[in-house]
């Protein structure tokens, strides 16, 4: 996967999370379980009415938890058929941030936002050094394929070397460098006059019920002394990001009503550039990862139509629509890299 994802990790209960995977709302095939839920996710009580093998998800539940991942939903046509872990734990989403981020600039393109305005339009620069002529043509565009080709430091960064600057043409090379999603969040609040948080919130969260965010607390700015910009973290549940896959997974669509537009969805989820193998190949969107190749695939197991939102920590949000699915996978610390990958391949492998 990519370097800043390092996927999924922690320790999972088995009993306790019952309810906070709702699993206390259990349905049978014969009864009418909604495409979209409603105050709270319902899960199937027999899965193999769906298709899938029980055995082989208790199976992928069991090597999950050694494996140090903290929770986990499948969900395949609004339906939750099966999870595992504290789904209504709060925490850091990690990079997924910036897909949510990417939702929302939709609302505002081509209004107060235009994909090919500049960083010198827009008055974006930085300290410790300041822009240069060539970084300051990168456009919002360029930012949005993380291919901007500014190679600044950045907050919520490793630390690690940067390539030199002026080495690359914009839009000529994938490079995942927070500087650029950091600049994103400063254009976005600058030319909305809205906060990040709170436009999240108004404009999708409370449209879709999202059980436990708030956005006055569980959004907050990461300041750094190297850059002016700061990142844009959000705390959230794993049942919450679920509601964010599955209103993805149907198009910015939730129960019949259009929360973000059809075209914009189909625009960030679609492959803007090439994503080298030290960063899991595939392609990458506008700041959503374009699954159609790579680890995600030839280990995986995914279809080619797949796409997601990933985190540091492997937090993960699998959409995969030539299945009608989505797979939240979460963690608190780093776990090998190819855990999540096989927890994702158990996962699908158990459908019958």
């Amino acid at each position: 996967m990519k370097k800043d994802i390092n996927l999924l990790l922690l320790f999972a209960f088995s009993i306790l999370f019952f309810s906070s995977c709702d699993k206390e709302f259990e349905f049978s095939k014969s009864d009418q379980i909604p495409e979209f839920p409603s105050k709270n996710w319902i899960q199937v009580s027999n899965v193999s009415d769906f298709g899938w093998s029980k055995e082989k998800l208790e199976s992928v539940e069991k090597f999950s938890i050694a494996s140090g991942t903290s929770s986990v939903m499948v969900i395949e046509n609004g339906k939750l058929i099966y999870s595992w872990g504290d789904c209504a734990e709060k925490y850091y989403v990690a990079s997924i941030r910036k897909s949510f981020l990417s939702m929302i600039f939709g609302y505002y393109i081509g209004s107060k936002i235009s994909l090919n305005a500049t960083l010198s339009d827009y008055r974006i620069d930085d300290i410790s050094p300041p822009l240069n002529d060539l970084e300051k043509s990168a456009t919002i565009r360029d930012l949005l394929a993380s291919s901007s080709a500014v190679y600044h430091k950045a907050a919520a960064a490793d630390g690690g070397s940067l390539p030199e600057r002026n080495s690359k043409q914009h839009g000529e090379a994938f490079y995942y460098n927070n500087w650029g999603f950091n600049a994103l969040g400063t254009i976005f609040e600058q030319q909305t006059g809205q906060k990040i948080f709170q436009v999240f919130n108004d404009s999708i969260g409370s449209k879709i019920g999202l059980q436990d965010f708030n956005w006055q607390s569980d959004g907050r700015y990461d300041h750094s002394e190297v850059s002016v910009h700061p990142a844009y973290h959000f705390d959230m549940t794993t049942r919450d990001m679920a509601r964010i896959g599955l209103l993805v997974l149907n198009k910015g669509n939730w129960a019949g009503k259009q929360i973000v537009s059809k075209n914009w969805i189909n625009t960030i989820t679609s492959k803007k550039i090439s994503v080298p193998v030290d960063y899991g190949g595939g392609s990458y969107g506008y700041m959503w990862w374009v699954n159609d190749g790579g680890y995600m695939v030839d280990f995986a197991g995914v279809s080619k139509d797949a796409f997601s939102a990933q985190g540091y920590w492997s937090q993960l949000i699998m959409i995969i629509p030539q299945k009608s699915t989505v797979i939240v996978h979460r963690a608190k610390k780093n776990l090998d890299p190819a855990r999540p990958l096989l927890i994702v391949k158990m996962i699908l492998n158990s459908k019958l």
